[in-house]
């Protein structure tokens, strides 16, 4: 956003008061710096972000399901996602929301770290996760697709997540319930090639 001159806001003043309009320069003058400052912080942080994009190796998808969808069409899409021919190295876990044997089953998802290829551009691969995912829930929408550039550390965190007992104890009953979910709908407890 351009920076304007004292003489931009005097002939500012000039032109409204030969239209009888008043004009508050010091207000104009300060919601320019504002707009200026955010502005310059946006593309400060987009450069950030594109900087993380282009040096991360992983990204960590998690999906969630529209409530209508059924379990058994869920597993089509995301075994038909999994099997592109650009995903060769990945970890992946089937889990659940129930926290009885009544509500088992009960908010089932997906979550995913999965290796970026080196020949594949990051914008398409977004799109074709996108596009999989949208035949079981709305895309657009984060706290149903959620797609994260990650680093080698977050990495590791997330392996850790995703394999090992969780942190946070309100989650146990979760992970106890999501090894008879699994059992019954024949899971493993994860599927790993190249990333454990």
């Amino acid at each position: 956003m351009e920076k304007h001159d004292m003489d931009y806001y005097l002939n500012c003043k000039v032109i409204n008061a030969g239209m009888g309009i008043e004009y508050d320069m010091e207000l104009h003058i300060m919601q320019d710096n504002i707009a200026r400052k955010y502005y310059e912080d946006k593309y400060q942080y987009l450069l950030k972000q594109e900087e993380i994009k282009n040096k991360t190796k992983y990204i960590f998808l998690t999906i969630n399901p529209n409530a209508q969808v059924d379990f058994k069409e869920f597993m089509r899409v995301i075994i038909k996602m999994m099997s592109k021919n650009w995903i060769t190295n990945y970890l992946y876990v089937i889990e659940q929301r129930g926290e009885t044997l009544d509500e088992l089953g009960k908010g089932f998802h997906f979550h995913a770290i999965i290796e970026k290829p080196t020949n594949k551009a990051y914008q398409h691969m977004v799109r074709e996760l996108s596009s999989s995912a949208n035949r079981v829930c709305d895309t657009s929408n984060f706290h149903f697709f959620n797609l994260k550039n990650i680093s080698e550390e977050e990495k590791e965190r997330k392996i850790v997540y995703l394999t090992g007992s969780k942190a946070d104890e309100a989650k146990h009953k979760k992970q106890e319930l999501d090894i008879v979910f699994r059992k019954n709908n024949n899971l493993l407890s994860y599927y790993n090639i190249g990333i454990v």
